[in-house]
């Protein structure tokens, strides 16, 4: 017997009001109370709708229509976008970690201060059915991720996939690119000007014409990837052989250093780095470097994770997209230092004390810290003065959630 026709099944058009209800009915189920519900939204049309500030964890919007909709600062988080419609919607600091974004369209989308973190923007399949058979086929689509045009500047798209999408001309400026994969991506005239881009699969990607002044670009091969037209104006890259050959010295200074610290300054000596780059010692987690120099030094991207640094002078030093989670930088002086998209979540900036009434204040004057996580970390009194804040990350109340480490609320220095 023939399956009769298949038929467009009837699409739910939601308003603001009714948008409003059904998201307060999701967050009473994030936050497990009575009576809560969690938002299943597939196929339905939800245009220029404010959301701004909500917490859409979890949530099913597949195949959705959500055109010139508000995000901005939502919580978004492992929500399945799959096959969306997002063209002119805004997620400006919003949190996507590990968000399904597959064959999602964002042309135009305003992504900027986005974590985006393992999210997932490859190409997605969709498939409907009809209402009353559930076997005839009405669409079998596959669709590419879609960004061209959309604003990422800023975001964080550590580990996230982003295979053959469509970037051209996106800006993705200052963003934080770790671990991602851009396996047959076209970014051709992008921006990723200042970006900290480690780590990243690019092979069959189209890089003609994108622009990386500025950026941190590390552990790419580039060679199988189209770059014609690249610009690369002071581009950090991997270190070179010098930076290599200089590490078994530096090693030496970083032992004698050690004993230094550990003996009160009975022996060994303190170590002068300044100027070095740091980057070819490739594990300097929790390592004691109190009242170490090492002025306009590169760590740039470093693990320096629980690093003892009180006291120690890093004026000027390239510290961009470093990790330094926990780390004691009471009284240390990082006077024009480059911060920018360094993760210091938990760190100490406050003051050191050394005596009984005496203590010494961390220096940032003049340093950048654009797009960095600051979130629950001790400043003090640090001295900001002059100090360029644009899209930090501070705390701010925590979801209840057993992901809240990865992305719990916080607030942005705009």
């Amino acid at each position: 017997m023939a399956l009769k026709p298949a038929k467009n099944p009837e699409r739910i058009r939601v308003n603001q009001r009714e948008a409003h209800l059904m998201v307060a009915a999701h967050e009473w189920f994030v936050a497990r109370k009575p009576g809560g519900r969690r938002l299943v939204l597939r196929f339905a049309i939800m245009e220029d709708v404010d959301l701004s500030g909500r917490d859409l964890a979890d949530a099913d919007l597949t195949g959705s229509t959500l055109i010139r909709c508000k995000f901005d600062r939502a919580r978004l988080a492992r929500a399945c976008l799959f096959g969306a419609d997002l063209q002119a919607s805004s997620f400006v600091g919003a949190s996507l970690v590990q968000a399904d974004m597959r064959g999602a369209r964002l042309k135009g989308a305003n992504l900027s201060h986005a974590n985006m973190t393992q999210a997932d923007l490859r190409a997605g399949r969709i498939a409907i059915s009809d209402e009353d058979t559930k076997f005839a086929l009405i669409r079998h689509k596959v669709s590419a991720g879609q960004l061209d045009g959309a604003n990422v500047s800023g975001a964080v798209l550590d580990r996230s996939r982003l295979d053959d999408v469509s970037a051209a001309a996106a800006d993705f400026s200052e963003c934080s690119m770790r671990g991602a994969k851009l396996v047959g991506a076209n970014l051709k005239n992008a921006s990723l000007r200042g970006a900290v881009i480690d780590d990243v699969d690019v092979r069959g990607a189209n890089l003609e014409s994108a622009d990386f002044t500025d950026a941190v670009l590390t552990r790419v091969d580039l060679a199988q990837a189209r770059t014609m037209g690249a610009v690369m104006d002071r581009c950090l890259c991997d270190p070179g052989a010098e930076a290599a050959a200089r590490a078994a010295l530096i090693f030496v200074k970083l032992a004698a250093h050690r004993e230094w610290v550990t003996s009160g300054g009975k022996s060994g000596e303190p170590a002068v780095l300044d100027g070095e780059d740091l980057r070819p010692i490739a594990d300097m987690a929790g390592a004691f470097l109190t009242a170490v120099s090492a002025k306009n030094a590169c760590l740039a991207g470093m693990d320096l994770r629980r690093i003892s640094l009180q006291g120690a002078l890093l004026d000027g030093a390239d510290l961009r997209g470093a990790i330094l989670r926990e780390a004691d930088l009471r009284g240390a002086s990082l006077l024009g230092a480059n911060l920018k998209q360094a993760n210091l979540r938990g760190a100490l900036l406050s003051a050191l004390p050394f005596k009984v009434d005496r203590e010494k204040p961390t220096q940032l004057a003049k340093a950048s810290l654009r797009y960095a996580d600051l979130r629950d970390a001790d400043l003090g009194d640090t001295d900001l003065s002059d100090t360029d804040l644009h899209g930090a990350r501070r705390s701010a109340a925590q979801v209840a959630t057993a992901h809240a480490d990865d992305d719990g609320a916080f607030v942005l220095d705009l």
